[in-house]
């Protein structure tokens, strides 16, 4: 019997053989050659994700990823010092991974407190901690988790010793640089112990406008009776393709916050996958997206509700304009034995333009009985009767809409409680609506 030859796009071609050439050069011990041997096995039999593979229905990432940009070699310092942007005022510890590398001397990481470590994940690796890699269990069969394990140059683990409550954020900021295109392969490990307290930021961002090929993928442990909050700002140019990835295991009676907000790239996707582990933990997952153009922006969210009592929020909105698409997938498992579950998500997108597109798809999967579980989407233009309220009042159409813009963003984006990160986010959105008033 003759076997089927599969047909390989340009891109997946070039994967194929970057693989083989670069292996060598990757950081880390035996062991990880071979966790990253089997993640490369993996991928190179499945190749890359397109509509036919339910999540990514909507994304078809073979069609959108038509060629591969080279592996980024060390910035130009100079240029990330210059060009990247902290988030002025919220008063973390600054880590710039630049082109996929930790730069030590761009980063704030004196006089740590007691309990605390950082380090380049690159360090781990080469000192054979395979757990660094081996905390998405949620995820690890994902494609672009299977890329990024292959080919991750760097990141940043840190790690909180139980009780300790940290009074500063962590700020990683990802930057790419340089005005050609490259390709950056990123893994985050944030490990918090029983009863510890911590905010993590994380921004997504380039110091040029270029077709950049991103990957980022962030694993959040939570530990017994601790607290999280973590919030990512994409802020790519509108020439990038973005991939993230957060992946989160939360303990007993834990609290974990996440926020995504979603500013750039010309693909983009954001996936969160969460499990509840202990018995009583909460969680909030939300977030934003803002598109115009003929941008594409994804926002998959899955969480698991593997034990019982726990509850979990959803609200995710989207602002689209133009030709722009934005999709949204969520997932709510609960498996019998997760009884007093109580989920709610809730998505809604605004439409701007008669050419915009908003796709949802909200799923529950319940098989416990006592439970309280809910899901909702809705879609629309802006209200009528409330902007002819405005329009009535003598307030200008323009800015009419930006006050019913805002509203409508406020519902999600006032639930974070660092005031630096949120009020940065209020100017971000304020730009793009200035930018989409002058037609640019």
């Amino acid at each position: 019997m003759v076997s089927p030859t599969p047909l390989r796009t340009p891109a997946e071609d070039a994967l194929l053989k970057r693989f083989p050439a670069e292996k060598d050069a990757l950081p880390g011990a035996p062991a990880i050659a071979a966790a990253r041997e089997a993640a490369w096995a993996g991928f190179a039999a499945a190749g890359l994700p397109h509509r036919r593979v339910e999540d990514w229905k909507y994304t078809d990432l073979r069609a959108n990823l038509r060629s591969i940009a080279p592996a980024a070699g060390p910035a130009d310092l100079g240029r990330v010092r210059a060009l990247a942007e902290a988030v002025p005022g919220d008063g973390a510890r600054r880590i710039v991974v630049a082109n996929g590398r930790v730069v030590a001397e761009l980063s704030d990481l004196a006089d740590l407190p007691a309990g605390v470590t950082v380090s380049p994940l690159a360090d781990a690796l080469a000192a054979g901690d395979g757990a660094v890699l081996d905390l998405l269990p949620e995820a690890a069969d994902n494609a672009a988790v299977r890329l990024n394990t292959a080919f991750a140059t760097d990141g940043v683990v840190i790690r909180v010793a139980d009780g300790v409550v940290l009074d500063r954020p962590f700020e990683i900021a990802h930057v790419v640089a340089g005005a050609a295109a490259v390709a950056t392969a990123v893994r985050n490990v944030v490990v918090v112990g029983a009863g510890a307290k911590a905010t993590v930021i994380e921004t997504v961002e380039a110091t040029a406008a270029a077709a950049h090929q991103t990957n980022v993928v962030t694993a959040l442990v939570v530990g017994d009776d601790a607290h999280v909050d973590h919030i990512r700002l994409q802020i790519e140019p509108v020439e990038a393709l973005s991939l993230t990835t957060v992946s989160a295991t939360i303990g007993a009676r834990a609290t974990l916050h996440t926020f995504n907000a979603a500013l750039g790239g010309a693909v983009a996707r954001a996936q969160v996958y969460a499990r509840f582990a202990g018995k009583g933990a909460t969680g909030g997952f939300r977030g934003i997206t803002m598109l115009s153009g003929r941008r594409h922006g994804d926002t998959t969210l899955v969480v698991t509700h593997d034990a019982e009592a726990c509850e979990s929020r959803e609200l995710y909105k989207a602002v689209i304009d133009d030709e722009a698409r934005s999709v949204f997938q969520g997932r709510i498992n609960v498996p019998a034995h997760a009884q007093k579950t109580d989920a709610r998500m809730m998505t809604a997108s605004l439409l701007l333009s008669e050419g915009a597109e908003a796709n949802a798809k909200p799923e529950l999967e319940i098989f416990a009985d006592d439970v309280q579980c809910g899901h909702g989407a809705t879609c629309g233009a802006l209200d009528d009767d409330l902007l002819f309220y405005l329009l009535a009042r003598g307030i200008p159409r323009v800015e009419a809409e930006k006050m019913l813009i805002l509203a409508f963003l406020g519902e999600a984006i006032d639930e974070i409680e660092n005031e630096a990160v949120h009020d940065a986010l209020i100017h971000r959105v304020e730009a793009w609506l200035e930018r989409r008033t002058q037609g640019a």
